[in-house]
């Protein structure tokens, strides 16, 4: 069962409806404390490698979860997605990323480095009985606190029921393979083919601790008549000989009592290896206690179920001929049958094989000799101890079947009571938290993966930020406690919302916001008629020094905005003296800037910015001076170049965009409606990242000046396009404003492993890394020839590419009568990339190289013409 994504934007596609709740409830839904909305958010923010990096953390095997996890009654069951539409697949999701990790893996491109532990109790190794997922889980953390691992089993070849049991139908042996490799890389040495009968053998050898994890692997008798008789097999014999050879001995009719998991596996099975297989459950089909998907598969391989019946006795002499049920009737919320049907007359089913799967059990065997509880477990607390304090135990000997993912969890509980129990010298080492914007902490566990190498400090105008990260003066920044929470996050710095002199009126109207959509998706845009800060100078003042005595190492950056010289340089002088490590100064907001023509912004006017700007200049003794300006100018080259000549140390490039954010067609009033009248928005977000790129490009292609990069950033994907433009770092507003500071996790491991893997060592060589490669339209070369290439087996036939070039291209696309697979036309075919836009199948269509011998030769026309020309050739 692979992964249903195909592709990543097909996984970024699911993500996308994740919701990103507060408190997200699918968190709680995990037994291993995996955060759902946290792996989820990084692969909606094109970070894989950080995906995979958290769930490693969080569950060791959370490759093999992603294929057997019953997450209808863990997570999705919470998942707030299903108030909407329907819940995310977050096993899916899940399974993508683990294959897409193997993936590069089988192919030699590892796209994460495992952490060498160093062991630094080698004396005092720990011994670990049992390598299914609770034994290994275990062991894993434990090598991660740098202990000496020992796993005993006496199978030969580890994974437990993950490599014996489950059918390879629901989990390929390769993922197995893949991490139980990890795990050896780690430096956990597995001893299979012994089996340990006594912990007391293991501390005579030497070890300081173990960990008793050796699974259920009896099961619970029917207690029926010729129970005893040869074609009577365990579930977990038929599982483990048709996982071994593919060839159980079991004959062509096959009868599975129970309706649990196990039973499941069994009888699918046995109907995929040719037997006709039923399923005995004697209650209703609602009751069982597999999920309802699996039911659903189960009938889709075959499986026949028979429900509210019970085994009365298995059938033959010297071999199983069959099975005599009886038909019982349920007290609604009672677990025993009351009485049998009016016609009282049992059925009998023809069998060769009857499978008992009714529950599985701890043998006395499995517990090691040690105490066992009245349900027949072996006897440990919820942290894995147990009366002898050497000895620890977890996973299914303790609790009882369970799953794999609540067998890991059990594994790392027991693995912080051993570090408890080899005293305080571990207790440095305990799993790391990740704050949530709840103020929760999702358990993260250690990291089994190194974190990016690459260094994310950059320098802009001589000032040093721990990452290129910072949040613009916006609505964030206007609210003490929001910027401390942006600094303890990791948010490199801040430039607080522009304030005024005091006295100066700030007129606020409501509601203030509005959202540009786009085919469902929210905030693609967003619009904005708010304005400077009503917070004036002597309130910022108090904020600098709180933020500068609390945050020495964060950059506090001052956003001011005056109507006079004296303004202006009276708020410079001031913030200085208050410590502020930068001034900026708004020379670009929408809804005009102070002093000038009323609604019109300085910025528009070259000569008046560079006025402006010497003044700031003037009045700042120490810190840099950073001008913002806007994009909506005939030349925003000419701006920038005057305030630099002015004195100007760098630029902000660029602020929001004037826009009328959309029409209520009820009313006709426009958004946002205040009083049932409306006004130009300035608009944010994804929406004017296009025209942030051109703008910083073309300031820095023609003046070289230092700048920050603003408008549009969402990802580290954005910031990157940002910097290799020409930004020195990067500020976001509505970003923040939608998904929380807390998208600084993703900025800052979404940058810093892609640097790792594009060989950079440090963000400051993107800087302007683009540029080279920007020219005028004019000095495009014409000698290379593309055309559209369709690659059939990513294709889906949709016709899309047909569409669009029939109604908007060059017609050069047919579709195929027979199999309606798409057909170029090379010769009509000029390359535009239209087809390549439309196709909703990420790498379906390329533009493949086909120079030309002859230049100009070859080239269809457009329009009328050209298609009168078609016709007189024919």
């Amino acid at each position: 069962m692979e992964s249903q994504y195909r592709s990543e934007a097909l996984a970024r596609a699911e993500a996308l409806r994740c919701l990103g709740c507060h408190d997200a409830p699918c968190r709680c839904g995990c037994p291993a404390g995996v955060d759902p909305r946290a792996f989820i958010r990084k692969i909606r923010f094109g970070n894989l490698t950080g995906a995979a990096r958290l769930l490693r953390a969080g569950n060791f095997f959370y490759g093999i979860s992603g294929y057997v996890c019953p997450s209808g009654r863990t997570c999705v069951s919470r998942c707030t997605s299903d108030k909407l539409d329907r819940p995310i697949d977050i096993q899916g999701l899940q399974r993508y990323v683990a294959e897409w990790e193997r993936g590069l893996a089988a192919a030699g491109h590892f796209p994460l480095r495992v952490v060498k532990p160093a062991v630094r109790w080698a004396k005092r190794p720990v011994a670990v009985v049992g390598a299914g997922p609770a034994g290994l889980s275990c062991a894993a953390e434990l090598a991660l606190r740098g202990r000496r691992v020992v796993v005993f089993d006496a199978a030969v070849k580890p994974g437990g029921m993950m490599r014996r049991v489950i059918p390879w139908f629901r989990l390929p042996a390769e993922m197995v393979d893949f991490e139980i490799g990890i795990l050896e890389s780690l430096g956990v040495e597995l001893r299979m083919g012994r089996e340990v009968k006594d912990p007391h053998e293991l501390r005579a050898e030497g070890f300081a601790a173990v960990f008793v994890a050796t699974g259920t692997w009896a099961t619970r008798k029917l207690g029926i008549p010729n129970e005893h008789l040869p074609g009577v097999i365990s579930p977990l014999e038929l599982l483990e000989a048709a996982r071994a050879t593919g060839t159980p001995a079991m004959g062509s009719r096959v009868v599975v009592i129970g309706g649990g998991d196990v039973a499941l596996d069994a009888a699918r099975t046995a109907a995929r290896l040719g037997a006709r297989a039923t399923v005995v459950y004697r209650r209703a089909r609602s009751a069982m206690p597999a999920s309802g998907q699996e039911v659903e598969e189960g009938l889709a391989d075959g499986v026949e179920f028979l429900f509210n019946c019970v085994p009365d006795a298995i059938l033959g002499t010297d071999h199983v001929t069959g099975i005599r049920l009886r038909r019982v009737k349920w007290e609604s919320g009672e677990r025993t049958a009351l009485k049998f049907e009016a016609r009282g007359a049992p059925l009998e089913l023809e069998a060769d094989t009857i499978v008992p799967a009714v529950g599985l059990v701890a043998s006395e065997r499995a517990r090691l000799g040690l105490g066992g509880n009245a349900g027949g477990w072996l006897d440990a607390d919820g942290a894995g101890k147990t009366a002898m304090p050497w000895v620890f135990a977890g996973g299914d000997v303790v609790s009882g079947p369970g799953t794999v993912v609540a067998a890991v969890g059990a594994g790392r509980k027991a693995a912080g009571a051993i570090g408890e129990f080899f005293g305080g010298s571990e207790t440095d080492a305990e799993p790391t938290t990740t704050a949530t914007a709840a103020g929760a902490g999702a358990i993260r566990g250690r990291e089994v993966y190194e974190g990016p190498r690459a260094e994310l400090g950059v320098t802009f105008c001589g000032v040093k930020f721990a990452n290129p990260f910072v949040l613009a003066a916006a609505p964030p920044t206007d609210d003490l406690g929001m910027v401390r929470d942006a600094f303890r996050a990791g948010w490199a710095g801040a430039v607080l919302k522009t304030t005024s002199m005091e006295g100066t009126p700030v007129s606020l109207a409501y509601p203030m916001m509005s959202s540009l959509e786009v085919d469902g998706r929210r905030v693609v845009g967003l619009g904005n008629i708010d304005l400077i800060s009503e917070h004036h100078v002597d309130v910022v003042e108090e904020r600098v020094e709180s933020l500068k005595r609390e945050f020495p190492d964060r950059v506090v950056i001052a956003s001011i905005m005056g109507a006079t010289k004296h303004d202006w340089q009276s708020l410079v002088r001031r913030l200085e003296a208050a410590g502020a490590d930068m001034i900026e100064c708004s020379f670009s907001c929408p809804q005009g800037t102070l002093g000038s023509k009323p609604g019109a912004m300085l910025g528009q006017d070259a000569e008046a910015s560079a006025k402006v700007a010497g003044w700031v200049k003037e009045a700042a003794r120490r810190i840099p001076v950073v001008i913002k300006l806007t994009p909506m100018v005939a030349d925003i080259v000419e701006v920038a170049q005057a305030v630099r000549k002015a004195g100007a140390d760098g630029i902000c490039a660029s602020n929001t965009v004037p826009s009328l954010m959309g029409i209520d067609l009820a009313t006709f009033i426009p958004y946002p409606q205040v009083g049932g009248k409306s006004t130009y928005s300035g608009m944010s977000g994804p929406a004017i990242k296009p025209l942030t790129l051109r703008t910083i490009a073309e300031i820095a292609r023609r003046t070289g000046a230092p700048i920050t990069g603003t408008g549009g950033p969402v990802t580290w994907r954005d910031a990157v396009e940002l910097m290799a433009v020409g930004a020195r770092n990067v500020q976001f507003c509505t970003a923040v404003m939608h998904h929380g500071i807390d998208i600084i996790d993703e900025l800052v491991e979404g940058m810093g492993d892609y640097l790792d893997r594009v060989g950079m060592r440090s963000a400051t060589e993107l800087v302007g890394r683009s540029l080279p490669h920007i020219v005028g339209h004019d000095e495009l070369p014409r000698g290379a020839k593309v055309r559209s290439r369709i690659d059939l087996d990513l294709c889906i036939r949709c016709g899309d590419c047909v569409i669009a070039c029939r109604d908007g291209g060059h017609r050069a696309i047919g579709m195929g009568e027979a199999d309606r697979a798409p057909v170029v036309d090379d010769k009509a075919c000029v390359g535009c990339g239209l087809c390549r836009l439309v196709c909703p199948v990420a790498g379906c269509v390329s533009m493949r190289d086909v120079r030309e011998g002859t230049k100009g030769k070859g080239i269809p026309r457009r329009g009328a013409k050209a298609q009168r020309g078609a016709k007189k050739k024919k």
